[in-house]
């Protein structure tokens, strides 16, 4: 299963890691996501939802 919000979307996104010197390497900026049993559809199911969706609920 993929690294994306059930219900915001929000996923992954690329950036850069810079240090004081400004030497730059690329790095991944990844979601807080934790799985959580909610109902969907009528049914109880496990999702992985981000931690600001989980505090909207």
């Amino acid at each position: 299963m993929s690294k994306v919000c059930h219900y915001c979307g929000k996923a992954p996104v690329s950036g850069n890691s810079v240090s004081h010197a400004h030497n730059v390497n690329k790095r991944q900026f990844k979601p807080n996501l934790h799985n959580k049993k909610v109902d969907v559809a009528g049914e109880r199911r496990t999702v992985k939802i981000c931690t600001k969706c989980l505090k909207s609920m």
